[in-house]
């Protein structure tokens, strides 16, 4: 039988914490007099941006990519002529004037070739690799090369490692010794930034067991941890907080901050990345059950609560193309995956102050806060694949709201919002249009 979510406005707990809610997506500049996504960018609000894949979404611009910008290895790092920065300027400009900050990767975008690799390839000096990354940050963040000095903190080696399909062709070992490498040599110039990686596909403590074996040799560690997940169970996301932080203190690595930078809801991978037929796609994609439904959505919901009482330090979702990762259909119209983003980045800037609230339902999480002046409240509350049609939410400290809506995030609707008034029996009753997984926020105003 489901039980009644509670919140308590009297009691504050912290604030909602905004670098949960980060993602890839950017403002696209190949395609921008055609399709422009600036305004909806913009309007999504992500303080931090991490620019993974971007090279894919821009076809036929060298970006951000270190092969792009420093494509031939041989050459002098120190030169500035033998870097290519036109393109990735553009793209991080368009992302600083919205607002939103860059989370750099140095490495290369996944690399779906099928008998060879061309970029997905250990370097074959990992010393030159790194100096060509230091010249990357100098341009950025210290005006070099006719660069910028932009707030750009946080500085990622690699991605995906292990991926050895699609990622790095080489050893794990091999691996280890390159990320000490280059880790090496930027925090010698770069102390004030963080610079961390790799990027796991998920949680590995084996690698990061070769990883500071050679940071050890080199008297060096991470600022930073990277590392993936997907997944479609709600304990996922509490493990993925959990076992990192509890390994990372316990082999000496206490302080370095956990970042998991690409997450997302995915049923199957069959239909996305193999098998891909008509059927096996609009199985993993469209529909309730795929990458752009509902479940997707109310999973994110869920997500979001969940690390919000967490060690997690910081995490980016990854919607950050304009196919099935992204927050549209192919038609452009929004999938519902962005409609959660919307709500996670009301409770982030609008209702900021975090207060107690708990729910003892296995599928159901709950997330609240309050305005800066108190004057307004918002309840968030994820229905995972439940069985509930109604969810009765219990309030104090905000009695006698002059306002009260409800906004209702299902199959159905997109964010539609209505009026709901408490229930003669205290309560205020949460209505799905049939079972299964729906989002809601409940609004409510003095």
């Amino acid at each position: 039988m489901s039980k009644t979510l509670s919140v308590d406005f009297n009691e504050k707990c912290g604030r909602i914490r905004k670098e949960l809610y980060c993602s890839g997506l950017h403002v696209f500049v190949s395609n921008r007099r055609i399709r422009d996504n600036y305004d909806t960018f913009k309007a999504l609000r992500f303080p931090v941006v991490r620019n993974h894949d971007w090279a894919l979404n821009n076809p036929n611009q060298r970006m951000i990519d270190v092969h792009h910008i420093f494509p031939l290895l041989h050459l002098d790092p120190t030169d500035e002529r033998n870097y290519v920065f036109g393109p990735s300027d553009e793209a991080i400009r368009l992302v600083y004037e919205t607002g939103s900050k860059v989370l750099y990767r140095l490495g290369t975008s996944i690399e779906h070739t099928k008998d060879f690799h061309f970029n997905a390839v250990p370097p074959k000096d990992y010393h030159k690799f790194a100096e060509a990354c230091a010249g990357i940050i100098r341009h950025y963040t210290q005006g070099w090369s006719n660069g910028f000095h932009y707030d750009m903190k946080y500085w990622e080696i690699w991605n995906e490692p292990e991926g050895r399909i699609s990622m790095w062709t080489g050893t794990n070992e091999e691996f280890a010794e390159f990320f000490a490498i280059v880790l090496k040599r930027l925090k010698d110039e770069f102390p004030d930034l963080k610079i961390g990686g790799p990027a796991n596909c998920t949680f590995r403590p084996d690698l990061v067991d070769m990883m500071k074996k050679e940071c050890d040799k080199l008297g060096v560690k991470p600022d930073f941890y990277s590392y993936h997940m997907y997944a479609n169970n709600l304990d996922t996301p509490q493990r993925l907080c959990t076992e990192p932080r509890e390994y990372l203190d316990k082999i000496g690595w206490k302080g370095v901050e956990l970042c998991l930078n690409e997450w997302h809801f995915i049923r199957a991978w069959e239909g996305v990345h193999s098998n891909v037929t008509e059927a096996s796609y609009n199985r993993s994609v469209n529909g309730k059950d795929g990458l752009h439904g509902i479940n997707s959505a109310a999973f994110n919901i869920a997500t979001f609560c969940i690390w919000q009482n967490s060690t997690l330090d910081s995490a980016y979702y990854y919607g950050c193309g304009t196919g099935s990762w992204g927050i549209t259909r192919p038609s452009t119209l929004f999938n519902k995956n962005y409609y959660s983003l919307l709500m996670m980045r009301d409770m982030v800037y609008d209702y900021p102050v975090k207060v107690a609230a708990a729910s003892e339902n296995e599928t159901q999480r709950i997330l609240a806060g309050l305005s800066e002046d108190g004057t307004k409240a918002a309840v968030l509350v994820s229905d995972f694949c439940g069985p509930d049609i109604e969810i009765k939410v219990a309030v104090k400290g905000f009695e006698n709201a002059k306002s009260a809506k409800c906004i209702i995030l299902d199959d159905v609707c997109d964010n539609y919002e209505m009026d709901c008034p408490i229930g003669e029996d205290g309560f205020y009753h949460l209505k799905k249009n049939e079972p299964g997984a729906a989002a809601f926020m409940l609004k409510l105003e003095k």
